[in-house]
């Protein structure tokens, strides 16, 4: 089994679906699978994706709460790994790079000063 997200809904679609096999009868663990190495073994990738080994490739989540304790701490994100790149929960890199996220248009429109600081916890960027 695989999830079928490809992150709709602010990517709580891959959340929800894991949520959806622990309550359908799986252990978070095997919920835990069918977002990670179960679809890469489904498309012939997991000899490079889907667990944390040696060599592989390392795209990942550092969580807050244990997901094996409570299927629902998977939305307990502290830190994202991307490329390398270390990403604060507002995608702003701590390290190994300088990416810093740029406002949504729709906090740069009318209803309000979105130049000053943080909103919805996306700093702004001149």
């Amino acid at each position: 089994m695989s999830i079928g997200a490809h992150g709709q809904r602010e990517s709580l679609g891959a959340h929800w679906e894991m949520w959806g096999f622990a309550l359908g009868g799986m252990s978070n663990m095997e919920a835990l699978r069918t977002a990670t190495i179960n679809p890469a073994r489904a498309h012939g990738l997991d000899r490079d994706l889907g667990s944390l080994e040696p060599g592989k490739l390392a795209d990942l989540v550092v969580l807050d709460k244990n997901p094996l304790d409570d299927i629902h701490n998977t939305t307990s994100i502290r830190y994202t790994m991307i490329d390398g790149m270390l990403l604060d929960s507002d995608l702003n890199a701590v390290a190994g790079g300088t990416h810093k996220t740029r406002p949504f248009w729709f906090q740069q429109s009318a209803g309000g000063n979105y130049s000053e600081g943080t909103t919805i916890g996306v700093p702004h960027e001149d």
